[in-house]
């Protein structure tokens, strides 16, 4: 009896740790290769209206930025002064 029942423990024992390491390795893995998108800040602290789907999920798609220079006349726009970055 005393074998039998260290022998299903054993058994028990090797289940759980292969599941707990199983789950473990996959949350990890997750972790690592998680790639924060450029507007996370945004989207946490202040997200706008127009970023969400008609679902009201958060499209975290490709966006883009302008900065405009203090003083910035929009009658004076050429398209050479574009900076792509």
């Amino acid at each position: 009896m005393s074998q039998t029942l260290t022998a299903v423990l054993v058994l028990l024992g090797v289940i759980l740790g292969f599941v707990t390491g199983w789950l473990s390795n996959e949350r990890y893995t997750a972790y690592m290769t998680f790639v924060e998108h450029d507007h996370e800040e945004l989207f946490e602290k202040n997200p706008h209206p127009e970023i969400f789907d008609n679902d009201g999920n958060l499209h975290r798609g490709e966006y883009m930025h302008i900065t405009f220079a203090p003083g910035y006349n929009p009658d004076e726009f050429d398209p050479e002064d574009i900076i792509e970055e």
